[in-house]
């Protein structure tokens, strides 16, 4: 081996173990949770839970509760001013699995957010799945998360 080739590769060598390793664009992306959880809590007492806390997930309402859905996420990226600019859309699926509602846009600026599932008191009966779609528009990221409850 010539003094030249071995130069290139003591050159190649150094070059490799002293530049940092690059996250791969999925790694990135990786970041965002998010969890969807039903509650009964009335918005003040949802608000006094830390934002990184986990809600207690109601697994079985009456159709007669005020139910909230609760979204909650981690790995938000925030904007310039330091502030996480991701929603969520939520629907709320019958046992038949037919739409029972939907609720677009919930700011989730503070890592949580809120939303009233409407039960009326004719509704059915069963379980019902709620699916919450997650946009954290900075980061260019999208997350879902599924639970499921059920309704007396």
């Amino acid at each position: 081996m010539g003094p030249i080739t071995l130069i290139g590769v003591l050159t190649f060598a150094l070059i490799q173990t002293t530049a940092p390793p690059q996250p791969s664009l999925s790694d990135k992306r990786a970041v965002l949770r998010a969890v969807v959880a039903i509650t009964t809590l009335p918005p003040a007492e949802v608000s006094k839970i830390a934002p990184a806390a986990e809600i207690d997930h109601d697994s079985e309402v009456a159709r007669t509760e005020t139910v909230r859905v609760v979204v909650s996420i981690q790995g938000c990226q925030p904007n310039a001013a330091g502030v996480c600019e991701a929603t969520a859309d939520v629907a709320a699926h019958r046992p038949d699995g037919s739409v029972h509602s939907e609720m677009k846009n919930i700011a989730l600026t503070g890592g949580r957010g809120l939303a009233t599932l409407g039960l009326k008191p004719d509704d059915v009966t069963g379980v019902y799945t709620v699916v919450a779609t997650v946009r954290d528009p900075n980061a260019r990221r999208v997350a879902k998360a599924e639970r499921l409850f059920g309704v007396k």
